[in-house]
């Protein structure tokens, strides 16, 4: 029970971590959303998400978790937008 409780404190761990880089990620979410409304610049662009994607992907050593990082990143992506979205209704 001891190596259970050690292997949840780990992921706890690793949560904390990605929720402060989820925090950071979306604060430059925002500034970029500012930047694109100042220079006039289309807020998505399907070509760099996919690149974004395919290269982040590549990341990834064990091919067995590539395909569900790969849905991850889909789903952080769809967030990121959701959050401009939300930033540009206020």
């Amino acid at each position: 029970m001891k190596e259970l409780i050690g292997l949840r404190n780990k992921i706890d761990e690793i949560d904390c971590e990605m929720a402060k880089l989820f925090e950071q990620r979306m604060g430059v979410v925002k500034e970029i959303l500012e930047y694109k409304l100042n220079h006039k610049l289309p807020i998505y662009d399907s070509v760099r998400e996919h690149e974004v994607i395919k290269r982040n992907v590549g990341y990834i050593q064990d091919e067995q978790l590539r395909v569900f990082y790969h849905d991850y990143l889909e789903v952080l992506m769809e967030l990121s937008k959701a959050y401009q979205e939300s930033l540009m209704e206020q």
